[in-house]
């Protein structure tokens, strides 16, 4: 028996894989093409099918794929049977080296999930372990908190204030346990928007050697005086090339268990730093207002998301600073993206300007006010998880959308 350990790419957990057939030219083949994957990442084992203990005592593993050829499928079927009993079930697929309709029926039947088809094609063996790692992922999302990112190329449009109000509602209307994550990191906004001065910041994260632990967390974060906690920007602008998306990754996967609604900052500057983050969230807003630029920006944050391939979440539309009457409406705005506006952030500048002169919050500033409203509405939309909801309503208007174009 071989071990195999694919390199991680320190995003997300492995995937254990284990290929079961016998020791010959193709499962040798299968293997090399499997470690040229790098994502979903793979923790890769080798086995006979009458091998015991194939992954030497460790955690079992998530996707067996048996290997089927002309001398073996009586026992590679006895092996997917007795597989699909066990506990916890892995998920299992048939490499098979020709289209046989009476193997593959009998191989649905005895248990397994895919049927793969030699030469093994990549894309499709891609699919499948993105579906059970996606699968998997979203599973271990529901143990902990919700991570919400929030993000806009269009400068100046209250990505920050949004990011804490956001946070104060979730704690102060709704009681949730709440973290911010300032990854705008050469502006440093959010601690001023919340009138900190913290002495603490991500910076101690990255200066430790050892695996980031909730000791080393509390140790970085500083409190707010309504109970939200802040994991603050460098306070030096060149400490900020210390901050890596592995230590961002790191942060984020512990703070999911720690708290109810971790809440990020991505400020406008799309690094490794972000993207990490929104591998992460439950949801990606993206702000924008009512002008052509922003709409502009918001084609373009679009076309770069796609391309780089985030799987998990699909970006979500905020309209900020809306005005009713302004001349370019939000149906001309959804029109043009094609996508829905999940909420509208109204214009307030007067109340703004009121919470940081006197150093205080929206509800102490404008008890009241549309803007307060706006924000507890979206506040409980997310905590009732009706956001999810509107992420599928967002992927159906985009095919709408291209078949309306086709007409």
């Amino acid at each position: 028996m071989a071990v195999i350990a694919n390199n991680s790419d320190g995003k997300r957990t492995a995937l254990r894989i284990l290929l079961v057939g016998e020791a010959d030219g193709r499962r040798t083949e299968i293997r090399v093409a499997l470690e040229e994957l790098s994502d979903p990442p793979l923790e890769l084992f080798e086995a006979g099918l009458g091998d015991s203990s194939p992954t030497n005592g460790g955690a079992p593993p998530d996707v067996i794929l048996v290997l089927f050829n002309d001398s073996n499928e009586e026992a590679a079927l006895s092996y997917i049977e007795q597989q699909a009993e066990s506990d916890p079930r892995p998920a299992m697929f048939a490499l098979l080296p020709e289209r046989s309709p009476v193997l593959m029926r009998r191989i649905l039947r005895a248990g397994a999930d895919e049927l793969l088809f030699l030469p093994l094609d990549m894309g499709d063996a891609t699919r499948a372990l993105l579906k059970i790692s996606e699968t998997r992922r979203r599973a271990e999302r529901q143990t902990g908190g919700v991570i919400v990112s929030m993000v806009s190329t269009v400068g100046g449009i209250g990505v920050t204030s949004l990011v804490a109000n956001l946070a104060l509602a979730l704690r102060q209307t709704l009681n949730k346990r709440v973290a911010v994550v300032d990854l705008d990191l050469q502006t440093g906004g959010l601690a001023v928007f919340l009138n900190l001065e913290p002495e603490r910041s991500i910076v101690q994260l990255c200066e430790s050697e050892r695996k980031i632990d909730s000791i080393q967390l509390e140790a970085a974060l500083t409190k707010h005086p309504s109970g939200i906690y802040l994991l603050a920007a460098p306070k030096r602008i060149e400490d900020c090339e210390m901050v890596s998306d592995n230590i961002i990754g790191a942060a984020l996967d512990l703070m999911r268990q720690l708290f109810d609604f971790v809440i990020v900052d991505c400020g406008g500057y799309i690094d490794e730093n972000a993207v990490a983050a929104w591998e992460r969230s439950d949801f990606l807003f993206y702000l924008l207002d009512q002008s052509i630029a922003a709409a502009r920006c918001a084609w373009r944050f679009l076309d770069l998301f796609g391309r780089l391939g985030v799987s998990g979440v699909e970006p979500t539309f905020l309209l900020g600073r809306f005005q009713p009457h302004h001349p370019i409406s939000e149906d001309q705005i959804r029109h043009t993206l094609g996508r829905p506006i999940f909420a509208k952030i109204p214009r307030d500048e007067k109340l703004l300007e009121r919470v940081q002169l006197r150093a205080q919050d929206i509800w102490q500033a404008g008890p009241g006010s549309a803007l307060v409203r706006s924000v507890e509405d979206l506040a409980r939309r997310l905590a009732t998880g009706e956001a999810s909801v509107d992420q599928a309503t967002s992927i159906v208007s985009r095919l709408f959308s291209a078949f309306a174009g086709r007409n």
